[in-house]
């Protein structure tokens, strides 16, 4: 599934820039072909579950980037960042119908993502691609009792996939873009102790990043 949505992902925006591209030979090319820049990225992720209710994570990311553009209006970003993302104040039914919690979820990303951008003016651009995220540290807190119960989750929890869409307005020097990811999978593995918990919730993610570019060829 995951392949045949990037197939149609890049045959749109093939066909966008295969359109507009052609309605004024005339004019200013706004991006050379194969033009390359890299460059930090930082910004905010705000995340929250699905189905299980509680309140959103608001918490700072930073990564970078490798920007080319293929055509005037083309271009493909390859990124990598660190995001800390999950949920508070969940709380869960126990098997005896009582209300448990709140619970505190802490998740850490390292997270690869692939966008194929048009251009519909020359600063601004939509995108869609795919986000991969790497789970390298996932607890759970209960904050109900004194001290707090943590609990490492990890190794119940699975990899994120989503498929990402999203904006930017960018410059020579500098670039802002805001997304959202779209969640292919569940949070938790299939028959884990996370899954009895969580049962179908996934994860929302937006991302809001400003990243300083910087020209290679």
């Amino acid at each position: 599934m995951v392949k045949n949505i990037f197939i149609g992902i890049t045959l749109s925006l093939l066909s966008f820039t295969t359109v507009f591209g052609q309605t004024d030979p005339n004019r200013v090319k706004w991006h050379e072909p194969f033009d390359i820049y890299v460059g930090p990225k930082v910004g905010v992720t705000y995340s929250n579950f699905t189905k299980v209710g509680g309140d959103p994570i608001i918490w700072g990311m930073a990564g970078g980037f490798v920007q080319v553009y293929f055509t005037d209006r083309f271009g493909m970003n390859v990124e990598m960042n660190y995001s800390h993302q999950g949920a508070k104040n969940v709380y869960h039914t126990t098997s005896s119908g009582e209300p448990s919690g709140p619970y505190l979820y802490r998740m850490d990303y390292i997270n690869t993502e692939y966008k194929l951008k048009y251009y519909i003016t020359k600063p601004v651009c939509v995108f869609a691609g795919f986000h991969f995220g790497t789970l390298i540290n996932a607890k759970t807190e209960f904050e109900g009792v004194s001290p707090k119960q943590i609990t490492n989750i990890r190794k119940q929890l699975h990899r994120q996939a989503s498929v990402l869409m999203g904006a930017s307005y960018e410059t020579e020097k500098w670039v802002v873009d805001g997304l959202y990811c779209f969640p292919l999978r569940r949070v938790a593995n299939k028959n884990s102790h996370a899954e009895e918990i969580l049962g179908n919730a996934a994860q929302n993610i937006f991302m809001l990043t400003f990243g300083w570019k910087i020209k290679v060829f």
